[in-house]
């Protein structure tokens, strides 16, 4: 039998300006326009490393000047693209891909022009978002999609309770974090697909009916192995360098030879739990196997799914991580970028070697470190300049968790209070907190109570900043790692709850 595809298009929704314009000259936009029989070649792909589906397509084209009796159509950045597919006259249509055209290139001296559409996971993957990611994972997928206007259609129920700041972080990744934190609880792995316009969630690895044999359906397959990303032994040290341990694959050192990398140990964080073991054995790598295929195209052969190979040097259940299908005179071939799935996973001998308790740098006398810290002496005015001349573009000892260490350090030029909690080693939002409203410092939010210099706290203490006096801040990025003057406060993703009245002590 032989596959059957048609592809539409729909025009973008129109400008005023275009509505006008359609009005006067009498013509109608594009609506489900069938334009199968311009198109010469399609390729529908995705890759686990990319979040949406592309389909890529040429249509036949020319210019009425160049021959009066063809027809052209003018497809529009933005304009709406719709795959289908059938196996034969004698089986149902189904949509394959959905998606907008991104890009689109003709060249004048060519009969071609070629286009490029993505389904609505490439809203994720563009668009960034500052909020406080809370809940039961799936609900938390679903906010996320919402944020970002995207539907979602099957999300199955992840119970596992999520609770972080995705700060300037994309969809994509934000969804990617949430899906980490159920693996993490579950050890079930989950990815996403959209589907008819909308984003669902599926089990990483599912199993589809198609086997590709070599005496079939395959016409070609590879398979390559190296050893060029491998580490085989990680040093863990604490911020004073020490080395407080060391994990190694001792059987790959003997047979591949040593390669090393050092890990940094971080500090305990209030209400989470950092797992340095974890963080330190993942950065151990072992040999990379990375197999190929082309066959005979069958749609279900997608990335995130896994199919079963029967040939000569792949044998056995292998994941897809990438897919490009073509879809060319009448024929589907397709190319699969595959991980082999051993039925009972190998799991390394690791030697863990135990030398030293790890210090953390985050004590009073770490805090006030080389660039200095104030008094509390100075005005606001003169005391921000200061502060922001020694703190400013920094990255905080406490890394992107240095909210409070920042506030501390900038704010005690001016502020006799936060000169305290520098010098006492304050690095807590929370303990911040408290301490002001221990000294009567501490107010809700109010905007129209906020002065320069004042100390905004968002959420149940989740972040802090000092307010510049008009509209914007100074902060911690965590998503940069560095202090930052921004521009408005209240765009932080995240509400602000408490003020901390620095300008006044």
């Amino acid at each position: 039998m032989i596959p059957m595809i048609s592809i539409r298009y729909s025009d973008p929704p129109q400008t005023d300006k275009e509505a006008q314009a359609s009005k006067d000259s009498g013509s109608k936009p594009l609506d489900n326009f069938d334009i199968t029989d311009y198109v010469s070649k399609i390729t529908w792909s995705g890759d686990e490393e990319q979040a949406a589906r592309k389909l890529e397509f040429t249509i036949v084209y020319n210019t009425v000047d160049k021959d009066s009796t063809f027809v052209p159509i003018d497809l529009k950045l933005g304009g709406f693209i719709y795959f289908f597919y059938r196996e034969s006259e004698l089986t149902d249509e189904f949509e394959l891909f959905q998606g907008r055209i991104f890009y689109r290139k003709r060249a004048s001296d060519s009969y071609t022009f070629e286009f490029t559409a993505y389904d609505d996971m490439i809203y994720l993957a563009k668009s960034t978002i500052r909020a406080i990611v809370t809940g039961k994972a799936s609900d938390a997928i679903k906010n996320v999609c919402s944020e970002i206007g995207i539907q979602t259609d099957k999300v199955p129920d992840l119970s596992t309770e999520v609770n972080f700041i995705a700060d300037n972080k994309s969809g994509t990744e934000t969804i990617r974090m949430i899906l980490q934190r159920e693996k993490a609880a579950t050890g079930t792995e989950y990815t996403m697909l959209a589907l008819s316009g909308a984003v669902n969630i599926i089990k990483k690895g599912e199993l589809v009916s198609f086997v590709a044999a070599n005496n079939t359906n395959m016409t070609s397959a590879e398979h390559s192995e190296s050893i060029e990303d491998m580490v085989n032994r990680v040093k863990a040290v604490d911020d004073n360098g020490t080395v407080c341990q060391m994990f190694s694959i001792n059987d790959d050192i003997k047979h591949y030879g040593m390669i090393q990398k050092i890990y940094k140990m971080q500090p305990p964080k209030k209400g989470e739990t950092v797992d340095n073991v974890a963080g330190a054995k993942a950065l151990l790598k072992q040999v990379k196997n990375e197999s190929s295929l082309k066959a005979i195209g069958d749609i279900n052969c997608i990335a995130g799914y896994s199919l079963m190979v029967q040939e000569e040097q792949l044998k056995g259940k292998f994941h897809i991580k990438a897919d490009s299908h073509t879809f060319d005179a009448g024929n589907h071939m397709m190319d699969l970028t595959l991980q082999y799935v051993p039925d009972e996973p190998e799991t390394p001998k690791i030697e863990q070697v135990e030398y030293a308790k790890p210090v953390f740098s985050s004590s009073k006398n770490k805090m006030k470190a080389n660039r200095g810290t104030g008094s509390g002496n100075s005005t606001v005015d003169a005391g921000i300049n200061a502060g922001w001349d020694a703190w400013g573009n920094q990255t905080m000892d406490n890394g992107r968790n240095g909210c409070a260490e920042f506030v501390g350090k900038c704010g005690s030029y001016y502020s006799p209070f936060l000169a305290g909690e520098c010098n006492n080693g304050v690095v807590s939002v929370p303990t911040m907190v408290q301490d002001a409203d221990a000294n009567g410092m501490l107010q809700s939010y109010d905007e129209s109570n906020l002065e320069k210099g004042d100390v905004v706290v968002y959420g149940d203490d989740d972040h802090a900043v000092i307010y510049d006096g008009q509209g914007g801040y100074y902060g911690n990025s965590s998503s940069r790692n560095v202090t930052v003057h921004g521009g408005d406060y209240r765009e932080m993703g995240m509400t602000p709850t408490k003020i901390i009245k620095a300008s006044r002590g």
